[in-house]
């Protein structure tokens, strides 16, 4: 490697420490997810199930019936006929208040980084962004840079900002309108697919929503999902089991399918493929933190073995 690289690889160091400390947090945040026996907790997370879906953690012994694609709720996959009025003023203009808040938001974070990189936009992009909001959606900011303005080594760039994203959602638990806010730097070069992408920056829609009711196979939404479900069931087994490093590994690659199947939801079909819908009834679910989770537990017990 360059001595440029390892510069970079040093700055990269430097962000990792206050990650060791997000997953410390973390840990003890997730304690208070799960009841002695195993359950989720209700009193802080209520009932994110449809009654027919096993909630995970109910039999912390063995795991041994799949998720039945039936039992997938997409209920809240729903278009309504106007943007959310807690957020947006009209169909064309967002809350001034909400903007000028996450344009703040967005600006102090990217100042913490120290880098000089220009910040190209700074969008609103998601389901808020569109007509197909619910409860579950977040406030997605993606700040827009050309990541070769930064290095020329694009795969430590990603990682850079991937931490530095992972690092300050460890610090800050900001939600407006009762929204998560969720920064992302995204690559000016990178394929964008959502139908719905507002300039913060400039008060205005690059690609405007559509009110439209995409046409998506809901029973490959279903399978997807439920297949994605059982790969988190499988790495509990190991974890349950004492297996801490088929868990851990397994948790990995669990997220890399997931990320991949996703990705490739997006490219081929945008946000309505059976991927990416199957993607958020995971995260409406708390799969996706309970994977997370699974991961990080897994790694300390694992290392905690001598």
């Amino acid at each position: 490697m360059s001595d440029y690289d390892y510069l970079w690889q040093d700055f990269l160091s430097e962000q990792t420490e206050p990650a060791q400390r997000m997953y410390r947090r973390q840990r003890k945040r997730n304690g208070t997810m799960y009841t002695k026996d195993g359950g989720l907790s209700r009193e802080k997370y209520g009932k994110p199930y449809n009654s027919s879906v096993r909630p995970f953690g109910t039999d912390p012994l063995r795991f041994e019936e799949a998720i039945e694609p039936d039992s997938v709720d997409l209920s809240d996959f729903v278009v309504h006929d106007t943007l959310d009025d807690r957020v947006w003023e009209s169909d064309e203009k967002i809350d001034p208040q909400i903007r000028e808040r996450l344009l703040k938001i967005a600006k102090e974070f990217y100042d913490e980084l120290g880098i000089k990189a220009e910040i190209k936009d700074i969008t609103l992009t998601g389901s808020l962004a569109n007509y197909n909001w619910s409860k579950h959606s977040d406030l997605d900011v993606h700040l827009v840079v050309d990541y070769r303005d930064v290095a020329d080594n694009i795969d430590l760039v990603k990682q850079l900002f991937r931490q530095a994203k992972s690092n300050w959602n460890s610090k800050h638990d900001i939600k407006l309108k009762n929204y998560d806010v969720e920064l992302y730097v995204q690559d000016s070069e990178e394929p964008h697919f959502s139908t719905g992408v507002y300039s913060l920056m400039n008060d205005k829609f690059l690609t405007s929503p559509s009110r439209r009711v995409e046409d998506f196979d809901r029973e490959a939404v279903k399978k997807k999902a439920a297949s994605m479900m059982d790969m988190v069931e499988e790495v509990q087994l190991a974890y349950d089991e004492g297996e801490y490093d088929k868990a851990f590994k397994m948790a990995n690659r669990a997220m890399r399918k997931l990320r991949k199947a996703r990705t490739a939801g997006l490219e081929r079909e945008g946000e309505y493929s059976y991927e990416n819908l199957a993607f958020k009834v995971l995260r409406r679910n708390e799969y996706l933190d309970r994977l997370s989770k699974l991961k990080v537990d897994s790694y300390d017990a694992l290392m905690s073995q001598i």
